[in-house]
């Protein structure tokens, strides 16, 4: 019987029952209270929960920071990549306010200032003029949201001569505000874990905090910026410009040859609370480089104040041009004929700033545009009449260009008339989908015809296309429009994406494909290829990116196979992960008494969850010893205190041998702040915590010291990691019906008098098609792990595939195509300068960047495929 079947005949009773579900009343109706709204719908807040708005979360923080910047209170901020992928953001600002909040609310009046501004949505004190001037934060959001999105997030508070901690967990309040200590300065130092539940990764990538961290270190002159990273090789980073924007339009135009000095400009109205800072260098190449910033923040979708920009820019050189007989041949250049070759940075502080969302992509005030366009149209205009002859250079580049654009349009009618543009025709080398549906649909740009024949015969074709390129493309870097429309691979390639080229012709309501799929081979050629196209849609298509339509297609490099199962894998850490699943898929783990009595046998889906709970414990584990720690040292100290629950110590206290400390030297643990408090007074010890103390320092004046009783310095720090180590103890504690606990983890191999090895407590057992088992023995936990990995590599069988045309039809739709089953890199704009600069540089007509840039990261290439 079909479902239809069974609700035409459903009893009254079961009508009810539906009617019942399918009800809109009172009761459907939820309000979400105070941040419940954020861990709700967070891509209301910061986008996305992808690396976009993991990453966001770090922005959102310091902006707070360099709003204390603008204000004339911090001149130093650091931020730590911290080893267990947490963040830490530290200034030498004000402090947040960790007074009583006065105000209407009786359930905020009361509480910890900075308890408010961290838990609750639109409390902040940007939303009048008395604090900040000017600021990147207006909505009162940022904080809360991100303690809101994060695992737990903790506070210290330099402030009114006393240094104040607070805790709290999803945004909820864990550890009250009290004081745990004393300093002289003020500073605020904030330190948070993203929530696994919200975000499917939360590895931060040190090359997308650094673009953004450098970017702003540009836009403030004289603001010092830390960024280090703990994970791996200890990168740290130090950033200061005292010529600000300056110094950002010179080092974006590394690799190219500038036709003059860069200019520089700065207008303020102080009535309307508006100021304009403009720097800008003409060089030889054939890309405009805009970037724009209000109150610090990257506007990459521009606003009113790059509008005021482009007009003013065009109408001053115009009329110079024009009025010293500068233009020939009748052709007046455009704006985008001006603008050839230019790299500018504008950025503007605005009191009242009206941005697009809480992501603030784009600038709406009406008065900015009026001001930027009077202001930008002064000086460029002084510039001209002062600078003669780099003027007439650059209006005559711009004649220059608008031949070329007239050059270039002959040319699109041209290929229009052949058909190769022509609006109705596609490429005859294009496999078309039969989808008509923009958003559904997909095109793959695949390197070499073999390749493409078997991507053809392996897709979908209601939504898949598929366009074979022949060779490599022109490296269009070094070209103009007009002989990039000579090169064959490239008119193809907008032939079949039907968007227009240029300035005057390119419209993305035109594209016909949702998704464009760069799919080459895993080799060095097949990265050129790659670059090559990634270069043509950045500096012609750039919108292509902006928009999220760039993909990488991420074809395997293995084919594992052991009996029957066969597995795809697209990397060295994805053959990690496949060799554990192997490994547990059909394993057990036997568990032991001393006298070899089996406790339990855990069965292959659980025994998975233990494996990768003491793959994570393993991680942690490295994380303590990378502080000069062992876990055995703090697994030791579970009963040192009554008051500990047995759990290991949260914060490590080192005292440095010196005179003053004596006998008091060595190292110290305790279970909360209070506990360390106490130890502190009691010692007189001034904890030392090296990451607040660089940023904020110390009142070093003769007065201040001799005001203050002598005291032995220590160093603090917290161990977070403590915390993830017990959960996921708990967790195999659990799984093993008790029979693991955290011991086990320190068991080593020994051997009785007769000299045979003491039976192991651990068995990685697999049973054969007769039923035979098969023992791995494991004496600890850590065993675990190479027992596991060896037991996966057994009968298996590798294949290296080094190009898409090894692969039939069937193995390129199951590995790289199948939207089930493939990967792909979605090719996005975090960083417009660091984009431009790397594009200058490796596809430059300038050698020396490059070799310089090969050799900075020669050591950082792996599994290099030539």
């Amino acid at each position: 019987m079909t479902e239809g079947a069974e609700n035409q005949n459903a009893t009254p009773q079961g009508d009810a029952e539906i009617q019942k579900q399918n009800v809109y009343g009172e009761e459907q109706i939820k309000v979400l209270e105070g941040l419940e709204a954020v861990r709700k719908r967070p891509g209301m807040y910061i986008g996305d929960t992808t690396a976009r708005g993991l990453h966001h979360l770090v922005y959102e923080i310091v902006d707070n920071s360099i709003d204390e910047h603008m204000a004339g209170r911090c001149d130093n901020i650091q931020v730590k990549i911290n080893a267990d992928n947490s963040i830490t953001v530290i200034d030498d600002g004000s402090g947040i306010p960790v007074g009583p909040f006065k105000g209407n609310n009786p359930q905020h009046q009361g509480r910890p200032t900075v308890e408010i501004i961290l838990t609750v949505l639109h409390a902040g004190g940007k939303f009048e003029n008395d604090a900040y001037k000017v600021s990147g934060g207006l909505h009162g959001v940022g904080a809360s949201v991100v303690n809101a999105l994060s695992e737990w997030m903790e506070v210290e508070v330099a402030r009114d001569g006393n240094l104040n901690a607070m805790s709290f967990e999803r945004g909820h309040v864990s550890e009250e505000l009290h004081v745990i200590g004393e300093r002289s300065k003020t500073g605020t130092k904030i330190s948070f874990k993203p929530d696994n539940e919200i975000f499917p990764e939360i590895e931060y990538r040190f090359e997308t905090l650094s673009a953004r961290l450098k970017e702003l270190a540009y836009l403030n002159p004289g603001l010092n910026i830390i960024i280090e990273d703990e994970r791996g090789d200890g990168r740290r980073v130090e950033y200061c410009f005292p010529d600000g924007i300056a110094s950002f339009v010179t080092a974006l135009n590394e690799g190219k040859e500038p036709l003059h000095d860069p200019i520089y400009f700065r207008a303020e109205d102080e009535p309307q609370g508006l100021v304009c800072e403009v720097s800008m260098q003409y060089n030889d190449s054939y890309n405009e480089q805009l970037l724009t910033f209000a109150n610090n923040i990257n506007t990459i979708e521009g606003g009113t104040h790059l509008s005021g920009f482009k007009v003013a820019l065009t109408r001053t050189l115009n009329n110079y041009a024009r009025s010293n007989n500068l233009l020939k041949g009748g052709v007046v250049p455009s704006g985008d004929d001006l603008r050839e070759g230019l790299c500018a940075v504008i950025s503007v502080k605005v009191s009242e700033p009206q941005f697009e969302g809480q992501t603030k992509t784009k600038l709406g005030n009406a008065e900015v545009e009026s001001f930027v366009n009077t202001s930008v149209g002064q000086a460029i205009g002084t510039w001209c009449e002062e600078n003669p002859s780099n003027a007439k250079k650059i209006c005559m580049k711009a004649a220059g260009a608008a031949q070329a654009r007239e050059a270039a349009r002959k040319a699109r009618d041209l290929t229009r008339r052949k058909g190769a543009l022509d609006a109705g025709g596609l490429p005859g080398k294009l496999y078309d989908c039969t989808s008509k549906e923009v958003k559904d649909s997909e095109i793959y740009l695949v390197e070499g015809d073999s390749a493409g024949g078997s991507a053809k015969g392996g897709r979908d074709h209601r939504t898949q296309a598929i366009l074979p390129l022949k060779g490599k493309i022109l490296n269009v870097e070094k070209a103009r429009l007009d002989k990039i429309l000579g090169f064959e691979e490239i008119r193809t390639i907008i032939q079949a994406l039907k968007c227009g080229i240029g300035a005057d012709d390119f419209s993305l309501d035109s594209l016909r494909y949702g998704k464009i799929i760069i799919m080459t081979d895993a080799d060095v050629d097949g990265s050129h290829i790659r670059t090559l196209l990634l270069t043509f849609f950045f500096r012609q298509m750039p919108d292509l990116i902006r928009g999220g339509h760039i993909y990488i297609a991420q074809p395997p490099l293995y084919q594992v196979s052991r009996g029957k199962k066969s597995e795809y894998v697209l990397n060295e850490k994805r053959m990690h992960k496949v060799l554990g699943q192997l490994g547990t898929g059909e394993s057990q783990l036997a568990i032991y008494s001393q006298d070899r009595s089996e406790l339990k046998r855990i069965q292959p889906a659980e025994f998975k969850q233990v494996f990768h709970a003491v793959e994570q414990v393993s991680d942690f584990v490295s994380i303590i010893e990378r502080r000069g720690l062992t876990l055995r040292e703090l697994a030791s100290l579970r009963g040192d205190d009554p008051k500990s629950e047995n759990r290991m110590p949260r914060i490590h206290l080192n005292v440095p041998i010196s005179d003053a400390a004596g006998d008091l030297a060595g190292d110290y643990f305790f279970w909360n702040e209070q506990q360390e408090e106490d130890f502190k007074q009691k010692h007189g010890l001034h904890a030392e915590d090296p990451e607040f103390d660089q940023v904020i320092g110390e009142d070093g004046s003769e007065e201040a010291q001799a005001a203050r009783p002598k005291k032995i310095k220590s160093k603090r720090k917290e161990l977070h990691e403590v915390k993830d180590i017990e959960r996921l103890l708990r967790k195999l504690h659990d799984l093993a019906d008790g029979h693991i606990v955290l011991d086990d983890w320190f068991v080593k191999r020994e051997q009785a008098v007769t000299g045979e090895e003491v039976p192991a407590k651990f068995d990685i057992v697999t049973i054969d098609n007769k039923g035979v088992e098969h023992n791995r023995s494991a004496v600890n936990l850590s065993e675990i792990i190479s027992g596991v990995l060896e037991t996966g590599k057994h009968g298996m069988e590798i294949k290296r595939f080094k190009g898409l045309g090894e692969m039939d039809a069937d193995q390129l739709w199951d590995t790289t195509m199948n939207p089930e089953n493939r990967v792909l890199l979605r090719v996005t704009w975090d960083s417009a300068s660091e984009a431009e600069k790397l594009f200058s540089v490796l596809m430059g007509e300038d050698v020396e960047p490059r070799r310089k840039y090969i050799e900075d990261h020669a050591l950082e290439v792996k599994n290099l495929d030539v």
